[in-house]
């Protein structure tokens, strides 16, 4: 529990909704009107090491450990303190006494 304490970080979050164009085309579009800050403990997953199959990268993901109850949908485009890249919740896990959040570079 120490280093989830040590490591913590404010992150933003900036909520991405599906919305439909005329054509039919479904994109996901980022609505920073309803933005919002977090604190969570930020841990580098141990599972960014290793490659997936038919990629050339190796994925970098981090979990958060947010301080009391969030919600943040699969999605959700997250933004950190000194990192320019956009991060993208890929999932949430709710357990009673915590919760995690999985993010992963987006592109």
């Amino acid at each position: 529990m120490r280093s989830i304490v040590k490591h913590r970080q404010t992150i933003r979050v900036v909520p991405c909704r599906a919305m439909q164009g005329e054509s039919g085309g479904i994109w996901m579009m980022e609505f920073p009107q309803l933005a919002f800050f977090i604190t969570a403990g930020v841990r580098p997953d141990r599972q960014s090491e290793r490659r997936e199959l038919g990629t050339l990268r190796p994925r970098e993901r981090r979990l958060l450990f947010p301080g009391g109850r969030v919600d943040i949908r699969q999605g959700d485009h997250l933004y950190f303190e000194g990192d320019p890249r956009v991060w993208r919740s890929m999932q949430r896990r709710d357990y009673p006494l915590h919760q995690e959040i999985e993010t992963e570079v987006e592109g």
